[in-house]
């Protein structure tokens, strides 16, 4: 199992700490896509913000907001994208031996509104919320974000070694969990 970095031991103070009383680190659902979804897949390069690089899929929902750093009460992950079946489509949201992340709606497209062409498609937008081992529903929501047509270089599609992320929000939700009978 991937280990978790506890805050003593994450890089202090990230530019987040260093703000001025009023400024907040609460981008729209197209920023996620196109200034840190896009240019994580692309280039590789980790952006010098509040946003981990962690396997989701390792850990409980519990588990990654007591040891990361939040923005508001939301965290924000970059995960690679994993598959169920290799040569499927199907996303593993299983969470070892935890639970699982259920997709609540459809996909849904996130527009870029300052284009010079008009409002376009940047990428897909999907809730999900999080289920225990025994399949009841907890307090827990994510929001997962994919980008549409990442530029990857030559090489790197199927086969290739360049891993495909997707970009994760995790919030408490202010609504209280259903009870499964």
């Amino acid at each position: 199992m991937e280990e978790i970095v506890p805050y003593a031991h994450q890089e202090q103070p990230d530019y987040v700490d260093n703000l001025l009383p009023g400024y907040r680190f609460c981008p729209t659902d197209s920023e996620l896509i196109l200034y840190y979804l896009k240019p994580k897949i692309e280039t590789g390069e980790h952006p010098k913000c509040r946003i981990y690089e962690v396997n989701l899929y390792s850990h409980s929902p519990e588990e990654l907001t007591n040891q990361y750093r939040p923005c508001d009460d939301k965290w924000y992950f970059f995960t690679p994208r994993e598959r169920k079946y290799e040569k499927g489509k199907v996303p593993n949201r299983r969470t070892g031996n935890f639970g699982y992340w259920k997709a609540t709606q459809k996909y849904t497209s996130v527009y870029h509104q300052y284009s010079a062409t008009g409002p376009r498609v940047v990428g897909t937008r999907r809730s999900l919320d999080y289920r225990d081992e025994k399949g009841c529903k907890t307090a827990w929501l994510m929001q997962e974000y994919a980008t549409n047509h990442p530029n990857l270089p030559i090489g790197s599609g199927q086969g290739g070694n360049k891993v495909c992320y997707e970009l994760f929000t995790i919030e408490p939700n202010q609504t209280k969990p259903s009870v499964r009978i």
